[in-house]
């Protein structure tokens, strides 16, 4: 297979593909900085309990 017949068989697939909307873009971005924001925190808490808690062994 040459390379122009690859890219045109390429451009082809890509008129077939269904895009998402502008919305729906939006709407799963937001999803993902939010679920990230809680993975960040949950984990900013974890941390700080453990580390706590080691300077309270360490200490004694």
């Amino acid at each position: 297979m040459s390379p122009i017949t690859f890219l045109k068989e390429v451009r082809e697939e890509l008129n077939r593909v269904t895009w998402p909307s502008r919305e729906e873009v939006m709407e799963a971005t937001f999803g993902v900085v939010i679920f990230c924001a809680f993975i960040a925190i949950y984990f900013w808490a974890l941390d700080f309990v453990f580390s706590e808690a080691l300077k309270m062994i360490i200490e004694k």
